[in-house]
Formats: structure tokens, C-alpha cells, sequence
């Protein structure tokens, strides 16, 4: 028989509630214990995403600092390497990079460059078609071609550029980025393409058919089949330009090879004929032949219409015989007109050709009467530039300028 009491009834609720209350305190502790939880984790990966942020943020500086240094060392490079040329001037040629450093920004600052961060020397192309730069001291006599520029942010902030965010993530609280840059001049096959239409016998004036000297006055059918007047006429004032290109050829350190055509068109009266275009002068370092070559042209009357597209043909065709042309070499031609075309094809078209075969197209829009238009866009399409010439003088500083920087490139 079990003789044990039973507890009263009051007990039994007072230890329910207890057991109760023991429950809910477990369960708020273990909701405040989750929270804590969810918290510190939230902390976590908000602290992981403003890292991630910040280090985006700083990389994106970085390569805009590393954009804005390659502008400033290639700008630079290459306007002392063009001052190089023109002037044989190895100061001129520092002051000038210095100069057009100091006309770009760099984390919205000027940059300065030193004497010491401007180097004068030669590059070599190596077999893999890269180039090796070489310093050259100022006092020696070896061939110089190349100039190289450096360009780090210590130039533009003392110590660096400041990092934007959260630095001491970072391991430094500086950028000290250098960007390197070498211009040189490398070998080129030149073609100069002229206009030796009837208009090439015409005076510098502003006026169609106007003729110089003592054809002055006189009908325009009597004077077109005169020869070229040899110091006053549009074709006196090229052979005067082309003179001077090749002086400045003859004097750069790398020779260029230079070729000659001609166009017009296909004409006919009595006597006197024309063939649409021909290459005059195949590619050769002997630059006195062009000049030359010129002369002997002036010996017969300048005759027929304009076919720009025709002599565009045969400025490619120089460029490109496999018995002269050259596959290492940079390969540009040279157009001038004094007129509008009036017969042929589209040059434009094929300029767009002979950028595919990597021919570079300058073009001159010599007189009043030429169409800078379309020579623009001719030169736009074989990725060159128009130069825009009125009259003998500018022609002349036309020709000196490309002769300057024809052989210019980047190589680093």
C-alpha cells in the first residue's frame, strides 16, 4: 500500500509556473543570442563589402592615374623626338617634352618632369619586332633616333599620389605608378603622289586659268600647251617644296626611302599626250632624283583632267612591289591636288583600301581651287592627316613638316 501523501494543488501550479517562466527566460535568451548572432555577422559582411568597395574604387584610380601618365609620356615623347629631327638639338628637344609634360594632368596636377626623366638615344628593332632603347651620352657622336620619357607620380605629388580610400588597407598610403614611353624614328617607304594635270601650269592666284609671266593675258588654249612658267607656276612652287622635303630627309638619322607618281589623265591632241598615271621614281635613298625627276616633267606641257584615284593606284602599287617594298617598314603615301577630281574612281574607297594594307594617307589640298573636302576625307580614311597649303610658302612648310615627322613612332 502506498502510503505517500499527494502534494497539495497549489504546489503543483506554484511549480508549473516556475517551470514556465524557467521556458521563457531559456527562449529569450536563446532570441537575444540569435540576434547577437545575426548582428555580428551582418557587421561582417558590411565591413567585407566597404573593403571590396573601397579596393574597386581604388583600382579604378589606379588605372586612370596609369591612362593619364601613358598620354603624358607619348605626347611627350614624340614632340621631342619631332624637335629632335627638325633641330638636332638635344635641349630643345628636353625643354620641348618638358613643356608639353606640364600642358597635361595628372590626378588633376601639372605634371614636372626633370631633365633626368628625358633620355636621348637609339632604338633597335630586334627579331621579334619589338625595339631595344639605347642611351646615348650627349657627347658622343653615334646616331641618335629615339627619345624616351618617364613620367612617375612623384612628378606630380612629392612621395606619390595619395590613396583615396581606406589607405591603411592598402599597406600604403601612396601611389608611385611610372609610366615609360620611347618615340622613335624607324625606317619608312614614302610615296609622294602630285597632281600634274593642266591646272599645275596655272600662276599661285586665286583665279581658274590664270597663267604666270609672259603667258599672262593670253588665251588659255594657246597657253595650255606651254610648259610650266619654271619659277612662278603652282608647278615651280612644288618642285621648290619638294626640294626642301628631301633636304630635310637627307638630314635625319634614319634614311627614308622615297618614291614618285604622277597623275593626271588619259589625253590626246596632236603632238601632245598624257597617260593617266605613272610611278616616276621607284623607292630609293637617292633623294636628289625626285627633285629631278620633276624637272624632266616640266619639259612637256602639263596636260589632262584630275584623276585623283588613279594616282592614289599607283602610289600603292610603289608601296607595295615585292621587288622594292619592304615588310618591315612603315608605309605612307603622300597626295596633293590643286583641283577636283573629274574623272575615276572614288579615292576615298580606295584609301580605305590601302589602310587595310597598312599604307597611312596624307593629303594636300594645294591652291584655292582644291577640294579640301574631299582630300579631308581621303586622308581621314587612310588614317593621315589634310593638310590645306594656299600658297607656295605654306606648301614648302607643308612638305618640311611631313619630312620631320614621317618617321616617327611609338616603340614603347
Amino acid at each position: 500500500m502506498n502510503n505517500a501523501h499527494p502534494l497539495p494543488l497549489t504546489t503543483y501550479r506554484y511549480s508549473l509556473r516556475r517551470l514556465s517562466a524557467i521556458r521563457l527566460l531559456h527562449k529569450q535568451s536563446e532570441a537575444g543570442s540569435r540576434k547577437g548572432s545575426l548582428v555580428l555577422f551582418a557587421t561582417a559582411v558590411f565591413l567585407a563589402l566597404g573593403g571590396l568597395a573601397g579596393l574597386a574604387i581604388n583600382i579604378a584610380y589606379m588605372e586612370m592615374l596609369r591612362t593619364e601618365q601613358r598620354v603624358v609620356t607619348d605626347a611627350a615623347a614624340k614632340s621631342a623626338l619631332v624637335v629632335l629631327g627638325q633641330t638636332q638639338s638635344r635641349q630643345q628637344a628636353i625643354a620641348t617634352a618638358k613643356s608639353i609634360a606640364a600642358l597635361h594632368r595628372v590626378a588633376g596636377r601639372p605634371v614636372q618632369l626633370q631633365d633626368s626623366d628625358i633620355r636621348i638615344g637609339a632604338s633597335v628593332m630586334r627579331p621579334n619586332g619589338t625595339f631595344q632603347f639605347t642611351e646615348v651620352p650627349g657627347d658622343s657622336a653615334a646616331v641618335t633616333n629615339s627619345v624616351r620619357v618617364a613620367c612617375s607620380l612623384n612628378r606630380v605629388v612629392e612621395g606619390g599620389v595619395p590613396i583615396i580610400m581606406m589607405p591603411q588597407m592598402m599597406g600604403n598610403s601612396k601611389y608611385q605608378l611610372e609610366q615609360f614611353a620611347a618615340a622613335t624614328r624607324i625606317e619608312m617607304d614614302v610615296c609622294v603622289v602630285v597632281d600634274r594635270s593642266g591646272s599645275m601650269a596655272w600662276s599661285l592666284g586665286n583665279q581658274p586659268f590664270e597663267y604666270p609671266g609672259d603667258l599672262a593675258g593670253k588665251s588659255p588654249i594657246q597657253n595650255y600647251f606651254q610648259l610650266p612658267h619654271p619659277t612662278l607656276s603652282r608647278w615651280a612652287a612644288l618642285r621648290n617644296a619638294m626640294n626642301v622635303f628631301v633636304t630635310v630627309l637627307e638630314e635625319a638619322p634614319i634614311k627614308s626611302r622615297v618614291a614618285l607618281a604622277s597623275y593626271s589623265s588619259n589625253f590626246t591632241f596632236g603632238i601632245w599626250s598624257s597617260v593617266v598615271a605613272s610611278i616616276d621614281e621607284p623607292l630609293t635613298t637617292s633623294y636628289s632624283s625626285i627633285p629631278a625627276r620633276l624637272d624632266t616633267m616640266a619639259q612637256q606641257p602639263l596636260i589632262g583632267n584630275t584623276n585623283i584615284a588613279a594616282g592614289l593606284r599607283e602610289g600603292i602599287n610603289a608601296l607595295t612591289d615585292p621587288s622594292k617594298s619592304r615588310i618591315t617598314s612603315s608605309k605612307t603615301i603622300i597626295l596633293l591636288t590643286d583641283g577636283i577630281k573629274t574623272q575615276g574612281d572614288d579615292p576615298v574607297e580606295l584609301a580605305n583600301y590601302a589602310r587595310q594594307m597598312n599604307i597611312r594617307i596624307h593629303t594636300i589640298a594645294f591652291s584655292a581651287q582644291a577640294d579640301i573636302p574631299l582630300m579631308t576625307s581621303v586622308a581621314h580614311a587612310g588614317g593621315g592627316q589634310c593638310y590645306v597649303a594656299p600658297d607656295a610658302e605654306s606648301l614648302t612648310e607643308t612638305f618640311r613638316t611631313i619630312a620631320a615627322t614621317l618617321p616617327n613612332m611609338l616603340t614603347e
